[in-house]
């Protein structure tokens, strides 16, 4: 015998099934994982945001007049989006200059995107900076990434070495002979080389951006009290180069120091990556030339 079910019952019995299945697909994700590799408790959000804040506790920091910076000010975080088995996170660290690199090292190991390094005071002892990072992927893999290099944080790291003696006099011809650019030689005793990248063809509100306004590259070479050779520069990159110039320089041993734009509005979007680095000033030039040398190249 068949059963008819009235047209109203059948539309609420509908409505309750798909009522359910809502409900069930808005079910807030399961973080418990990220919190237990990254080893601090997190939030969810109201918007559906999973964040671990982990404020900066030691040393004690002050600002540039000496103040103390309460560490909920100097936040080391991770904010993830998206499911756990396919999430965005955005993140930054509240680093000491020498902590920076490390944490660099860390990040890229696991593919995560270094994306800004800065200030976020006017000074400050001891001195301590941003770094800003994102990824996609596994939120378990990324939150291991995070994990590794916040472990960089609070840890000794070796300092470059010192040589006794004078410092060596900078063969500017030599330099430009390896790096196949030409150079010259400032008041101050830097030899400066520099690569324009007009092939970008970069525009600042619709006004094509020369190189002499900021397109283009540029490395200083330098007596070092530390005996050797002190570079100090800078790279005009793209988006899609800028992790592999920052992998190229560390590859090489060469800091990275800062990373953000110069301008707001160009087209292509330009980045930009502050390196600084100490040693034989031929090898110096051959490690630039070697992360320059994708970049002189047409598009």
């Amino acid at each position: 015998m068949r059963i008819l079910i009235p047209f109203s019952l059948s539309l609420v019995v509908s409505l309750a099934v798909a009522c359910a299945s809502v409900r069930q697909d808005t079910a807030p994700a399961d973080w418990s994982r990220v919190s237990e590799v990254l080893g601090k408790p997190g939030k969810l959000l109201a918007d559906g945001t999973f964040r671990v804040d982990v404020p900066r506790t030691e040393p004690a920091l002050h600002n540039e007049f000496g103040f103390v910076v309460p560490p909920s000010m100097v936040l080391t975080y991770a904010a993830f989006v998206g499911t756990p088995t396919d999430a965005t996170v955005i993140g930054d660290t509240c680093s000491l200059g020498e902590e920076i690199n490390p944490v660099i090292d860390a990040l890229r190991a696991g593919d995560l995107e270094v994306v800004a390094i800065h200030n976020h005071m006017l000074g400050g002892s001891p001195n301590f900076v941003f770094l800003h990072f994102q990824g996609r992927g596994d939120a378990l893999a990324l939150a291991k990434t995070v994990r590794n290099a916040w472990d960089q944080l609070g840890k000794v790291h070796p300092k470059p070495d010192r040589r006794p003696g004078a410092a060596p006099e900078v063969d500017g011809n030599a330099i430009s002979e390896v790096m196949g650019l030409p150079g010259s030689l400032t008041p101050g005793g830097m030899y400066k080389v520099v690569l324009s990248r007009p092939q970008l063809g970069v525009t600042l509100d619709g006004r094509p951006l020369l190189a002499g306004a900021g397109p283009a590259c540029w490395v200083g070479f330098a007596p070092c009290e530390c005996g050797l050779t002190m570079i100090m520069g800078d790279t005009c990159l793209l988006r899609d180069e800028l992790q592999r110039a920052i992998d190229g320089y560390r590859a090489r041993d060469i800091r990275i120091v800062a990373v953000h734009n110069h301008t707001a509005g160009t087209s292509p979007e330009l980045m930009f990556c502050h390196f600084a680095g100490e040693g034989e000033a031929l090898d110096l030039a051959r490690a630039v030339r070697d992360v320059w040398g994708p970049l002189g190249k047409a598009r």
